[in-house]
């Protein structure tokens, strides 16, 4: 009797997997033969599902907007705006070690930018990302305030992230935190009590 594969896990699966090495060796490590190393199997077992490169980069691409997706719907809502806008920030910096190999990954893509299906990725996830940062802001500053809010917002948050790429050692999770903070308090919207 022939085995059963779950078609949809074993893609997650290798998917994940092409993050990891993608995010370990860039995107000149990412091949075929690799994959198979890091799923100890043989280039067949990708090629089943992933035709080629460009196939499995496409892979990549919807994991990540897929994960996206739902931790962002999943994301829980506090019981204030700030802390709304606050959580939403945290989430976005990588805190751990898994989280920051997901960021390496991202920025590896950031190379292959010339791939017409990696530049449509990154213009969605920058829509998506300053769509909830104004959602967010809505009602904490004036509306004509929100875009340049928005602005600021996003790129002290992607500076944490590339941070915290290129230096994890120096960029911990507690001063990512103490960053988004800072970023908070800048815009007259301190979500911790300050001491007098």
């Amino acid at each position: 009797m022939p085995k059963v594969v779950d078609h949809a896990a074993r893609r997650h699966e290798i998917s994940i997997a092409a993050m990891r090495v993608l995010a370990r060796s860039g995107p000149d490590g990412l091949t075929l033969r690799a994959l198979a190393r890091e799923l100890h199997g043989s280039i067949t077992l990708v090629t089943h599902f992933y035709a080629d490169r460009q196939t499995l980069l496409e892979g990549i691409i919807d994991e990540l907007s897929t994960n996206y997706d739902e931790d962002l719907a999943a994301l829980p809502r506090t019981s204030s705006a700030v802390g709304d806008l606050r959580e939403y920030m945290l989430w976005m910096v990588p805190q751990t070690e898994d989280e920051i190999d997901i960021e390496r990954c991202r920025v590896a893509l950031v190379h292959s930018s010339g791939n017409e299906a990696i530049a449509r990725f990154f213009a969605t996830m920058e829509a998506k990302a300053r769509e909830a940062f104004r959602e967010r802001l809505q009602g904490l500053v004036k509306a004509e305030e929100i875009p340049e809010a928005t602005d600021f917002l996003r790129t002290l948050v992607n500076g944490a992230v590339l941070s915290a790429v290129e230096h994890p050692d120096i960029w911990t999770a507690e001063r990512q935190v103490a960053v988004v903070e800072r970023g908070l308090q800048a815009l007259g919207l301190s979500s911790v009590p300050q001491s007098s």
